[in-house]
């Protein structure tokens, strides 16, 4: 098999191969619709249970319930359409959401909600001042993104739920866990947040299988409707061995969440030292910092568009991204903009984002970016 370096783990990961086989395991045994009545399926629907409380005990979310859906995009659109919200009423979202926070946000202002964006500041975090002006009593839900998918920025999310909750206890606060669940320590329970994404396929298990965690008291309508399965939440036949996958890879990534950081911290600050020491150094921006998620760096590249060394890291079987891949069709970049990035380093951009189960030869990888770089540079120099 060719050899490869994976560096877009903030994307997808890699499926753990023991997963696979709890989930064969599964169609062997326990294929049956959990929603049936025999007892067959009634073991279905225990296992299914089973592998939502041990996700609910993992998230601390003992003051309210785990819900399964498809994925965080279905979870996230479930807030913004269920929630009861009246024509006047105001929603504040970062501008650092991802797009399936940000979209399904800005689509109510075709029903009279008002939607406003609440600026970041240069390191990509929230801005709390300009948070704390746009709070009035018309705000019903206010949506804040635990780490940043595109540059691993992580909010402080316990302080700006005391924030708005002083302000307005009422106040419906949710927040996008997936780029923070298994990666950082995630306690539900302490944070107080009401609603809060998470998703299977960032860590190790696979598509198709994600959650949202609903508090006690928050009324939410269902998004998707028709039998009535996950307590009338969320209709449709249960993905019964996604679940046990994901209950299975979240133990899996959280009984060595210290040590995998230790080990992605180490690649990523070794890596940047590489770039730093190399003859490319004088065209590389850090768009992230050492407070960040060491999982996710962005980077740029002075004059070179982003999308072209991607293409060309490709070729030396280095994978990375311009960004994320829900938004990587689209021109520029909303949230480094938010930032204040200039617009040459926001075309310029890529992320880069390391997984602690892969091996990287980081000489390799930086001499890579070092001979695209050079070369693409000196063809701009050239046109000049």
């Amino acid at each position: 098999m060719e050899k490869f370096y994976y560096l877009d783990n903030a994307a997808t990961t890699k499926v753990f191969e023991e997963v696979f086989n709890l989930m064969k395991q599964n169609n062997d045994e326990l294929f049956y619709n959990p929603s049936a009545s025999y007892s067959k399926a009634l073991s279905a629907k225990k296992v299914l249970n089973d592998a939502r409380k041990q996700l609910s005990n993992l998230l601390k979310a003992t003051a309210g319930k785990f819900y399964f859906t498809s994925s965080a995009t279905e979870s996230n659109n479930t807030v913004f359409e269920g929630i009861h919200l009246r024509v006047g009423d105001e929603v504040l979202i970062s501008k650092g959401e991802h797009p399936s926070v940000y979209n399904a946000a800005h689509r109510l202002e075709k029903k009279g909600i008002i939607v406003k964006d609440i600026n970041l500041t240069e390191n990509g975090l929230v801005d709390e001042n300009h948070l704390t002006s746009l709070l009035t009593d018309k705000v019903k839900l206010v949506s804040i993104i635990h780490v940043s998918n595109e540059t691993g920025a992580i909010n402080d999310i316990k302080k700006l739920v005391k924030l708005v909750k002083t302000f307005n206890s009422k106040t419906i606060f949710h927040s996008d866990g997936v780029q923070a669940f298994g990666k950082i320590k995630v306690n539900l329970q302490d944070l107080g947040v009401d609603l809060y994404t998470v998703s299977a396929h960032k860590i190790y298990a696979p598509r198709g299988i994600a959650g949202l965690y609903v508090k006690t008291g928050v009324v939410i309508d269902s998004f998707i409707v028709g039998g009535g399965q996950e307590d009338n939440f969320r209709s449709s036949t249960e993905n019964v061995a996604g679940a046990i996958a994901f209950a299975y890879s979240a133990s899996k990534v959280l009984s060595e969440i210290d040590k995998n950081f230790d080990t992605v911290l180490t690649l990523k600050n070794e890596f940047l030292n590489k770039l730093k020491n190399s003859n490319i150094n004088e065209f590389l921006k850090v768009n992230s910092n050492e407070t960040n998620s060491p999982y996710i760096l962005s980077l740029s590249f002075s004059k070179i568009k982003g999308e072209v060394l991607m293409y060309a890291l490709e070729q030396d079987s280095i994978y990375v991204s311009t960004g994320s891949a829900c938004s990587s069709k689209k021109a520029g970049n909303r949230i480094l903009e938010a930032m204040g990035v200039s617009q040459d380093d926001v075309i310029g951009s890529l992320r880069v984002s390391f997984s602690p189960y892969f091996e990287y030869d980081l000489d390799y990888i930086v001499e890579c970016f070092e001979k695209n770089v050079l070369r693409f540079e000196k063809n701009v120099n050239v046109k000049k």
